[in-house]
């Protein structure tokens, strides 16, 4: 039997998982038996798994994802939907992320492009990656404030440690000029480096139509959309950049 005064020193250690472990065993009838051996791996992997837990829940927390509970297992492909079931299995085993590829998920309102770029974010910090879920508007709102208060390097610094970035309503709106230099040094910045998941209605011809200043727009759209595959979703596309 395990003292009170261990238990607070394993707990103190920040080794609660262990505590937890001996304090079942301590539990079970005096038949049992375990070799010491057995007793150290037992709490070994109590811990890991308690510490992997953890983790897991801080990752899924800061990616703040519009759908929390989204998963890959849930996209169903239904009448009116074309879906390019392979690639979505291919994108939930992560290789894209490895590898720093973008994702492009192109649809109109109500095609579902939300629920599965959430769905793929959180494959994404079940694998233990960094992920933030943002809008385009709260995205530019960041870098803006962060601009004012001298603070957009680290602002931006903090984005492209992100490894992987889901920006929803993509170029729903007209950008700003600044929106548009803040947007081209993050994507330049980001660019095989991490991924970026982009949501949006528009194809990418409009994306340019939408940015004043056309040498920027044409490196930006161009870093994205380079090397994409493609499926369908509803009337809409799910592009993979495969540079």
């Amino acid at each position: 039997m395990i003292d009170n005064e261990t238990m607070m020193k394993m707990r103190a250690m920040r080794i609660s998982g262990m505590a937890e472990c001996l304090e079942n065993l301590s539990g079970l009838p005096d038949g049992s038996t375990y070799t010491t051996s057995d007793v150290i791996k037992m709490m070994v992997d109590y811990e890991w798994d308690r510490r992997q837990n953890s983790k897991l829940k801080k990752l899924q927390a800061g990616a703040h994802l519009a759908q929390p509970y989204a998963s890959v297992s849930d996209i169903r492909i239904v009448a009116d939907r074309k879906l390019d079931t392979e690639l979505i299995s291919r994108l939930s085993i992560g290789k894209y992320l490895v590898n720093y590829q973008d994702v492009v998920l192109q649809c109109p309102i109500g095609s579902g492009k939300t629920f599965v770029a959430c769905a793929l974010a959180n494959r994404a910090c079940q694998q233990f990656k960094r992920v933030l879920y943002i809008t385009t508007a709260d995205l530019f709102d960041r870098l803006s404030l962060a601009e004012r208060q001298g603070e957009r390097k680290r602002a931006l610094e903090s984005l492209v440690k992100i490894e992987l970035l889901v920006i929803d309503d993509w170029f729903l709106k007209a950008p700003t000029m600044e929106q548009v230099q803040n947007l081209h040094t993050l994507i330049d910045r980001r660019h095989r480096k991490t991924s970026t998941s982009f949501c949006t209605q528009l194809s990418q011809e409009l994306w340019h139509e939408r940015m004043e200043e056309k040498v920027l727009a044409d490196a930006i759209v161009d870093r994205i959309v380079t090397n994409l595959h493609k499926t369908e979703l509803g009337t809409a596309d799910i592009f993979l950049d495969s540079a």
